[in-house]
């Protein structure tokens, strides 16, 4: 899971509670945004020209009632698996529907319910729950194919490559598993000595023999990924407060984009970690890339576009309150929700605002929208347990003799 509005406190062996870090969690959110939130966009419409809402499902009503319970903010994604749309519920568990008809097709059950975001791969589900256990979920027909008890109920979206799954917990672990089994293969645990810290953990980045991930501590570690023994380290934040580094480094071309929470956005040498620029504003999401700039979800409550080669801010958007979600990308718009009420499209070359959706108040969302770029629709789970689907539309294309050709579409690769 990757939330920027929990923090958590630990000093002289003092811990919270799972049912007082929610409350906690609630309590700091809306206190850091206010009940109502600012509205600095007054002009800003649901324009039909770019998103159209189709329907909003309330995940409450699905299935029978479980041992779960509301647990207050949603952190799962919504992703697509053949025919099914599956999201996670702290309420209900893991539920699969078919987006089409809004039919439920199965629910799966969890204590304490799915507490982080979802990944899939061949068929497989993997995820976080609430009980302290990492699940494999077959797709298909939602049983468990396998859990391992991690008894810790905060991780990181799982990372699955090469018959392995990856995941960072949030007491600075890094796990590996064996994918079709469960079974352990190796962990790396890091003592951290910080006395605040966000609760999140970044998802491992696996690149070859190496899996890269961040840690509460402010480092970005490099390990091996048949054993898990340290290759290299890197500090990325020499702040006081919450220097966590919960977003996932991205990688491209040689060079590793990773923020710290309070601390900056970091270009790295993949080989090394040498620092080429970095631009002093944090965040806790992941960024997003095109061919020339880097989307930097800030933690101060802003949207930003950094130019690649040199770290220079090309434009910012300032949100009317809350902190960004990552960020899904089309050939025009960066969509993105807001911790508080609103849900975002801008244009990606100006940072102009094109559109807004407010999801009511006192909701928002945690994790980034899924486009499906073959429907073209949107679909984002709210921190309310609302799952909301929208279609896009574009300006129409002019034909000779006054004809209209039907809309256009590209999602970015």
């Amino acid at each position: 899971m990757n939330t920027c509005l929990v923090r958590t406190s630990v000093q002289d062996g003092w811990k919270l509670s799972f049912h007082g870090v929610a409350l906690l969690a609630l309590f700091l959110g809306l206190s850091a945004v206010g009940c109502a939130g600012r509205d600095i966009y007054p002009d800003a419409l649901s324009d039909s020209k770019v998103l159209v809402r189709q329907w909003t499902l309330a995940s409450r009503y699905w299935g029978e009632t479980s041992e779960a319970g509301d647990r207050g903010f949603e952190s799962s994604n919504p992703i697509l698996v053949g025919p099914s749309l599956v999201f996670g519920s702290q309420g209900k568990g893991l539920i699969s529907i078919y987006p089409d008809t809004q039919q439920l097709r199965w629910v799966l059950p969890i204590s304490g319910g799915v507490v982080s975001e979802l990944t899939q791969s061949q068929g497989q589900i993997y995820f976080g729950g609430g009980d302290g256990f990492l699940y494999s979920v077959d797709s298909e027909t939602g049983r468990v194919n396998w859990r391992y008890e991690l008894r810790n109920p905060y991780v990181s979206r799982p990372t699955v490559d090469g018959g392995r799954v990856f995941v960072t917990s949030s007491d600075d672990t890094i796990w590996a598993f064996d994918a079709g089994t469960g079974k352990w293969l190796w962990h790396y645990r890091r003592r951290s000595g910080a006395n605040s810290t966000i609760r999140g953990a970044a998802m491992p980045l696996a690149d070859g023999t190496d899996i890269i991930a961040g840690l509460s501590d402010g480092f970005l570690v490099v390990l091996n990924r048949e054993d898990g023994q340290l290759k290299w380290e890197r500090k990325l934040s020499s702040g006081i407060k919450f220097i966590d580094v919960d977003a996932p480094a991205v990688l491209e071309k040689d060079v590793l984009y990773v923020p710290s929470y309070d601390g900056a956005l970091y270009a790295l040498k993949r080989k090394g970690g040498e620092v080429l620029w970095k631009v002093d504003v944090g965040g806790c999401r992941s960024v997003a890339l095109d061919e020339q700039r880097v989307f930097l979800p800030g933690s101060d409550g802003t949207l930003r576009a950094i130019q690649k080669s040199n770290g220079k801010e090309l434009w910012r958007f300032d949100l009317d309150s809350g902190v960004p979600t990552s960020i899904a990308q089309t050939d025009q718009y960066l969509v993105f929700g807001s911790s508080h009420q609103y849900l975002y499209a801008l244009d990606r070359t100006t940072g102009q605002l094109v559109w807004r959706y407010h999801s009511g108040y006192g909701s928002g969302f945690s994790t980034a929208p899924l486009v499906d770029a073959q429907k073209k629709q949107l679909y984002v789970l709210s921190g309310g347990g609302n799952l909301l689907s929208f279609s896009f539309r574009t300006q129409p294309k002019a034909r000779p003799r006054g004809r209209v050709d039907g809309y256009e579409f590209e999602v970015n690769p």
